[in-house]
């Protein structure tokens, strides 16, 4: 594999270094701000403002590592999610560590299920927090949280993986059960969202602190909805919904 020039590496340490400070000046201002004003208004009301406020903040996010050079970005059918009314499970496949940020930042008011230490984190506590972000841990009551903001009419991101795509799994983790038992219990359609990446930069093993070779291209197509019916044998959805993702052949593609 080639080395990055200087001029090459430089950039990216620049770039990292000027990503790091928006965030950090975000962090310590505007979302405490967010928390403030969501604590307010209170209920769904609250976390309405709090999304707002943080669909606002990751998409300058996305603006800085696109107008970086970090990142191309193509999105296909995302007009479809903001034409839609009612509740939706909108379900990314998750290649990498930012999939949440890349979402977030296209979809009209959604709250998000993230791991229990990402919530504890300080630089994302205050946002997540006034945005109605859920914990994925305890299970049980993740879910029944999840199940009654979606009868309440709202929108829900949820990585059916569960985690970031282990490579020993090819294109796509085993979809998590809990997705099967919202879905069935709420009603409410899944959106599977299909993430193309031309690099396994941020993947699951990859540190942080490592440069990526080039600039990342990156494709988020919506697909099809699937609605997990009553009398439907959870297993076979699940099964069905993840051949979804490997014919859409998501994840990493170098030739992308």
């Amino acid at each position: 594999m080639d080395r990055l020039s200087f001029i090459d590496r430089l950039r990216f340490v620049a770039s990292a270094a000027v990503l790091l400070l928006y965030w950090v000046v975000w962090a310590a201002t505007l979302l405490p701000l967010s928390l403030l004003l969501s604590k307010m208004a209170g209920g769904q009301r609250g976390r309405e403002v709090g999304q707002v406020i943080l669909k606002g903040f990751f998409g300058g996010f996305v603006g800085l590592l696109k107008a970086l050079g970090v990142i191309e970005c193509e999105l296909i059918g995302f007009d479809r999610l903001k034409s839609q009314v009612g509740p939706m499970i909108i379900a990314p496949n998750h290649p990498a560590l930012w999939d949440a940020v890349m979402v977030i930042s296209e979809v009209d008011l959604t709250s998000c299920v993230m791991k229990a230490s990402l919530l504890r984190n300080p630089l994302l506590f205050c946002g997540s927090t006034a945005a109605g972000f859920i914990s994925n841990e305890p299970s049980h009551k993740m879910m029944r949280s999840c199940i009654e903001r979606l009868r309440g009419n709202e929108r829900l991101v949820f990585f059916p993986e569960g985690t970031r795509t282990r490579p020993e799994n090819g294109s796509m983790n085993p979809l998590t059960g809990g997705l099967a038992v919202i879905a069935k219990n709420s009603g409410a359609p899944v959106w599977p969202i299909y993430i193309q990446t031309s690099s396994p930069y941020l993947s699951k093993g990859w540190p942080i602190w490592r440069l990526p070779r080039q600039k990342i291209r990156l494709r988020l197509t919506v697909g099809e909805p699937m609605v997990h019916g009553a009398e439907m044998d959870s297993h076979a959805f699940l099964e069905a919904l993840r051949q979804r993702y490997i014919d859409a052949e998501c994840g990493v593609r170098c030739a992308l």
